[in-house]
């Protein structure tokens, strides 16, 4: 898996139809990734054995602080500046889409791609804390830290599956590739297998018959472990990333975190 970093802003992108973009001001100082895995224990009596069954593995999730500042700007009051526009993505505003496991006739809240330097997560906001740190002589507020839990989001059910119940956080890596003269970011997406919505978010680009020649594009890449589960093999990867990691395991789930040096 890759890591969050770099000195590329963190931003949400929009993974459906209607256009959507929020860049942070600035980088988070930590990163935090939880990934819970259900087992049952044996149910003979008597029984000493270790022999765990695998139930189901949950959607990975991330939790980090945002801060946003005012007073080296505008001074200017920060929710309006700021925080309302992180806020906005928690609105129920987009109609699922067929196969979705929902109500159709239900708005939800939108699908997101959070990109970090080479680190991204198809998402969904599941919470979004906010304090105010600092006010203006005018009683406005000109400092907030918003404290942000991200879900791991997936539409299609097979791809869930192929990934062992997801949180193998399957579009991760990230490539880069230059289009050729007269490439559409639609004929760009077909050549390297990845779905056109996917790719237009990446790179936050709406009309995906538009003249890409030239650009230069980031390519979501499949993990090699969603990738050998797939094809039915096996396959390992190793982590590179900027700053130091951690990992802890217990039963029933695993977690790490990032923080950048």
């Amino acid at each position: 898996m890759s890591l969050p970093g770099g000195s590329d802003k963190a931003k949400f992108v929009g993974l459906t139809s209607r256009a959507t973009y929020f860049e942070v001001q600035y980088n988070p100082k930590e990163f935090q990734v939880n990934k819970q895995v259900a087992w049952t224990e044996p149910s003979e009596q008597g029984s000493n054995g270790s022999q765990f069954q695998y139930q189901k593995g949950s959607p990975m999730t991330a939790t980090f602080d945002l801060l946003f500042d005012t007073t080296a700007t505008t001074n200017g009051n920060v929710q309006t500046e700021w925080v309302t526009g992180l806020l906005a993505l928690t609105n129920p505003t987009e109609k699922p889409e067929d196969g979705e496991p929902t109500e159709l006739t239900k708005l939800r809240p939108r699908a997101l791609l959070f990109q970090w330097g080479n680190f991204s997560m198809p998402c969904v906001v599941e919470s979004v804390r906010v304090q105010y740190l600092m006010f203006n002589s005018e009683g406005n507020a000109v400092r907030a830290r918003c404290s942000v839990s991200l879900k791991e989001w997936c539409k299609d059910p097979a791809t869930f599956a192929a990934a062992s119940g997801s949180g193998a956080n399957g579009l991760q890596a990230v490539s880069l590739v230059t289009a050729r003269g007269g490439e559409s970011l639609a004929q760009v997406a077909a050549a390297q297998g990845v779905d056109v919505r996917v790719l237009a978010a990446a790179n936050g680009i709406t009309d995906p018959l538009a003249d890409c020649t030239g650009q230069t594009l980031r390519v979501p890449r499949m993990s090699a472990s969603v990738q050998a589960n797939q094809n039915g093999g096996r396959a390992s990867a190793a982590v590179a990333g900027v700053g130091s990691a951690s990992a802890s395991w217990g039963r029933g789930g695993a977690s790490g975190s990032f923080r950048r040096r």
